[in-house]
């Protein structure tokens, strides 16, 4: 998969997965609708009591972004490569809300200068609580189905703050405590279904500690808003999806006998995403998406990925 990225480029590795993809003879609406980021929760969206979701995720950062929106593309002897196996569920409290958790495990590979080394361990948590808002019991051309959700984020994986590796290979994670608001609008046809995915979020200030400072850090607030459609046939569906992100500027404050004050400037970046799924049976189904944050919007201050995943769910009828 990695050899495609390089010889084909961003653009090219969509043609290819277009290609194969929408060549399929077989497609489905009743898989997942899209994939999501790590602010969103797996929402339980169909006549089902609980479902689980099985996630494997390959992302490799391609370029840095600059504070005035310009990428620096890596050399080919520079690799950041992260390995994300996910488990994450939701269950009915009620017949309109619900109760979701999920939990990472995360392999961080990084070579770069002629150096190599690579840190496994755990990714950061989540906890989340859903409610239907508007359900949709009969069929109307208009109206779509709504809801609303919050989510805590908790550290369990170790962020830049507290990376003691020499490659920052041992980064695992955001490092905040943190807590999200959103919502997602769904409207299906018989062969078509569009989304619309937006979510607010505030990671908490926390205090990390090295071998000389105190570093006080002030994340603050970000967003995001989500939208795409897809296209469904018998047990098959196609589609596409766009995400843009943006956070504030990070106060980060040192204290070691003398007060310094650094600000990042505003963090952005918009996730460009094509997904297909695919319906194994009644209650099971299979997701393949790839996501490449270099081809729309602009990104500032952060790394730039082109991703793969993989996802099975299984869900427990009502």
């Amino acid at each position: 998969m990695m050899k495609l990225f390089s010889i084909f480029g961003s653009k090219g590795f969509l043609v290819y997965f277009f290609l194969n993809f929408f060549l399929l003879k077989a497609g489905a609406w009743a898989a997942p609708c899209c994939a999501r980021n790590a602010a969103t929760p797996s929402l339980i969206v169909g006549d089902d009591r609980a479902q689980v979701n099985l996630g494997y995720s390959l992302a490799s950062a391609v370029a840095e972004a600059a504070n005035d929106g310009s990428l620096s593309f890596f050399s080919s002897s520079t690799s950041d490569l992260s390995q994300v196996f996910r488990l994450d569920g939701s269950f009915l409290l009620s017949d309109r809300f619900q109760l979701g958790a999920s939990a990472s495990w995360v392999k961080h590979f990084v070579s770069q200068w002629g150096l190599s080394d690579s840190v496994m361990g755990w990714g950061d948590s989540r906890l989340s609580l859903a409610y239907e808002l508007i359900p949709v019991w009969s069929y109307s051309k208009w109206k779509p189905q709504v809801f609303v959700f919050s989510s805590l984020a908790f550290p369990t994986g170790r962020s830049k703050y507290e990376a003691e590796n020499f490659l920052l290979a041992d980064i695992r994670g955001n490092g905040f405590y943190g807590i999200s608001l959103g919502g997602l609008v769904l409207k299906y046809w018989s062969s078509w279904d569009l989304f619309l995915l937006p979510e607010i979020h505030f990671s908490f200030p926390r205090q990390f500690q090295d071998q000389a400072n105190s570093i006080y850090v002030y994340p603050r607030f970000g967003g995001s808003l989500g939208f795409g459609g897809g296209w469904n046939y018998k047990v098959f569906r196609f589609g596409v999806r766009i995400q843009p992100r943006l956070d504030q500027s990070t106060v980060v404050i040192l204290s070691n006998r003398t007060l310094q004050m650094q600000t990042e400037g505003f963090l952005s970046v918009c996730d460009t995403g094509l997904d297909s799924s695919v319906l194994l049976s009644a209650s099971d189904s299979l997701m393949l998406s790839y996501t490449d944050q270099t081809l729309l919007g602009v990104a500032m201050n952060l790394n730039v990925n082109r991703t793969i995943a993989l996802n099975f769910q299984h869900r427990w009828e009502r």
